[in-house]
């Protein structure tokens, strides 16, 4: 870029310039060279230029925490490979948008693009696709906790036969020790993290070299070791701190102000997580603000100050009803680009269709893809159940209720469990989990024929019943709160738990 270049060489130069600062985790210097580079295509005129910008730019928005953003992008990406014909551009496409799904912890949407991505690599003998969807649909199943289908997924990622990729390989075994964690297997865990850690140092990818020292960090500390859990937390932070890392600085502070103060050492931990505040404040992360505002209560409480454990207590609660909030206003953000997405669906079907019906494969899986086939169909049931009671999910329901049709009679009844907090703080998260499978349970015995329950989230549950005047909903409302009230009582006589 020090030479004289004509337009086209200083595109592609400052291209390359993003993606290899991207590739070492410096997004913040990355994403003026892609919006540079993707300014000079589009004067270029050149799509293919313009449609490796996006793609790029895509993951470094999805990064730095705009998910919306980079959603829109890879959109473009996929309507531009349609257009260029480039299938495996197209699937790297849905690949993108799955994995943006998943960090916005709508794993349902991910697991629905990943299958798409997935279906395009096989149809088309793709094997670095199918290898990374694979890998993120391990990160998919550790988001719902299925700890033992994410560390499967993730064991035939590796086993794909596919050209040498370490990067690959790293986030692959990362995965596999995130699954190991979430099974308690602390040793196979730390294992997974150090090699893929080893792979990172050789790509030179500091972001991730910063985000595997967190969780050797986690490891260390469930193992007991805390001063070598203490060093890699600070580790983790410098690094973070470096390139820009904002999301992992954030985790880190908060991981090292509860590590310190477990320790005793009160004021350091204050310091770490009024740092960790500040940061999430400014950001306006209101999860991680959230959850920060939980261990300052916690750890003013054990120091005696009560004032201002109460306060950030309040804060905490405020918070969580002001993420439900935010997370609906994201998902109404997210079905707008979904029905983009939908579109250019549409519009590459019928490009297909235009262009003398692109090759159609009736080729049947070979011996190596049969376990990834026995895992699409495990992954279709997860995509509408939820994990937890056995019930359908959200997903589910929005499904069944637009394919009502509009004049058909209906009923939607939403119902949630009382005092629920109360449990979980009293009696632990596993009693609560027991409470809504039980409550689910009651729930579907008491249905109508052709009635759909399904839990909508946390312990809300919806029920959908067709043909149901207010009368008939009125009365199955009734019905469902005895049920509840004569199973769930103490022996004293006192409902522990009921619907409204």
């Amino acid at each position: 870029m020090e030479q004289p270049l004509d337009i086209a060489e200083l595109a592609r130069a400052t291209l390359y310039l993003g993606y290899g600062l991207t590739n070492q985790g410096n997004f913040n210097g990355a994403e003026p060279e892609l919006q540079r580079a993707l300014h000079l295509y589009v004067e270029l005129a050149d799509q293919k230029g313009q449609c490796d910008s996006l793609n790029v730019l895509g993951i470094v928005k999805a990064r730095r925490g705009r998910p919306v953003e980079a959603l829109e992008l890879f959109l473009q990406v996929r309507q531009l490979s349609v257009t260029l014909k480039n299938v495996e551009g197209e699937a790297n496409a849905l690949l993108n948008i799955g994995a943006t799904y998943n960090n916005m912890s709508d794993h349902p949407n991910a697991l629905h693009y990943h299958l798409l991505a997935l279906g395009l690599s096989r149809q088309h003998a793709l094997p670095s696709v199918e290898r990374r969807t694979l890998n993120n649909l391990s990160v998919s199943y550790n988001g719902i906790g299925g700890h033992d289908d994410a560390l499967e997924a993730a064991v035939a990622c590796l086993k794909v036969h596919d050209e040498d990729d370490p990067m690959l390989d790293a986030l692959a075994l990362r995965n596999a020790g995130y699954a190991h964690f979430g099974l308690k297997q602390f040793p196979e865990a730390q294992a997974m993290y150090l090699q893929a850690r080893v792979l990172m140092e050789q790509a030179g990818d500091q972001a991730e070299i910063s985000s595997l020292d967190l969780l050797l960090g986690r490891v260390e500390q469930q193992q007991g070791r805390l001063e070598e859990a203490r060093h890699l937390f600070e580790r983790s932070l410098e690094i973070s701190q470096t390139i820009g890392d904002e999301g992992v600085e954030i985790e880190s502070l908060l991981r090292l102000g509860e590590l310190l103060g477990t320790s005793g050492q009160v004021q350091d931990a204050l310091s770490a997580l009024n740092r960790a505040r500040t940061l999430a404040e400014h950001g306006q992360l209101r999860s991680e603000l959230c959850e920060i505002d939980l261990a300052l209560s916690k750890l003013y409480r054990r120091a005696g100050r009560y004032q201002e454990a109460l306060t950030h207590l309040e804060q905490h609660l405020q918070l969580n009803k002001e993420l439900f909030s935010a997370a609906s206003d994201q998902r109404l953000q997210s079905l707008r680009v979904q029905f983009d997405l939908e579109q250019a669906e549409h519009e590459r079907q019928a490009a297909q269709h235009l262009n003398a019906k692109l090759e159609e494969t009736n080729r049947d899986l070979q011996a190596a893809q049969a376990q990834t086939a026995e895992l699409l169909t495990r992954l279709e049931q997860h995509a509408n159940e939820d994990a937890l009671t056995g019930l359908p999910n959200r997903r589910a329901f929005d499904v069944a209720l637009t394919g009502l049709s509009p004049d058909q009679q209906l009923g939607i009844v939403v119902c949630d469990i009382d005092h629920f907090k109360s449990v979980n703080d009293r009696f632990s998260h596993l009693v609560g989990d027991q409470v809504l499978r039980q409550v689910g349970v009651l729930l579907k015995s008491q249905l109508r024929r052709g009635d759909l329950l399904a839990r909508y989230g946390g312990e809300e549950f919806v029920l959908l019943m067709t043909e149901a005047n207010s009368p008939t909903a009125l009365k199955v409302c009734e019905r469902l709160r005895r049920t509840i009230e004569a199973v769930l009582l103490t022996p004293q006589g006192h409902p522990r738990q009921c619907l409204d």
